[in-house]
């Protein structure tokens, strides 16, 4: 996993060196795409953040460089997006620096946030905060999904690929501290209601109903 994410961070370090006036070899094409440079001007969560953005309308993908305590942490999303650049619907001039205001978590958001474009929770009940990764627009009916990451103190994150937390969607989940339980809200149709709930048991979230 690490391999391929310094392969990733190499081919994206190719396309920051181009410029509009580069062309790049035949077949090749697919990396010129024009790319932005995000950085945020608050900490979050104690990292400073800083994202090369590769804009493709109102989403793009992005190599996440997040720095906290001289360790750096890079991550590598598709199609993600701000919601300040989403809303405002530009389109950025190749190599544009822009520095945002974050927009964070509410408080009364106990666990996803709606807005944030990225964000640090706690969703599994372990007493460590995850970082996650807001798609916008990338789930069910519109709605955001999430990818959840666990934090290695290493300089790396690691996914989890496991149910509930590839099923996360705002307004489509409810958890449930008490009982450590996720509870999945979702349908196969217009009428067929679909609801699963996901427990913690020995440090693994398992199907109870």
């Amino acid at each position: 996993m690490r391999r391929l994410l310094f392969i990733i961070i190499g081919l994206l370090c190719l396309i920051a060196c181009k410029t509009d006036k580069t062309s790049v070899p035949q077949d090749f094409e697919c990396f010129n795409q024009p790319h932005i440079y995000i950085k945020y001007k608050q900490p979050i969560n104690g990292y400073t953040v800083k994202v090369m953005w590769l804009q493709n309308g109102e989403v793009g993908n992005a190599l996440f460089c997040l720095e906290k305590q001289g360790v750096e942490y890079y991550y590598f999303a598709e199609k993600w997006t701000d919601r300040v650049l989403y809303d405002k619907g530009n389109t950025y001039p190749n190599n544009t620096v822009i520095e945002l205001d974050y927009t964070a978590k509410l408080e009364n958001e106990e666990y996803l946030s709606d807005n944030s474009p990225f964000f640090f929770s706690d969703v599994d009940f372990d007493g460590e905060d995850e970082f996650i990764i807001n798609r916008y627009k990338s789930g069910s009916r519109d709605s955001n999904a999430y990818d959840v990451y666990d934090v290695s103190p290493y300089g790396y994150f690691m996914l989890k690929t496991e149910a509930p937390f590839t099923e996360l969607e705002n307004g489509q989940c409810k958890f449930d501290s008490e009982n450590k339980t996720i509870t999945i809200y979702g349908s196969n149709g217009w009428n067929n209601i679909i609801n699963k709930t996901y427990q913690l048991k020995d440090e693994k979230f398992e199907l109870i109903k």
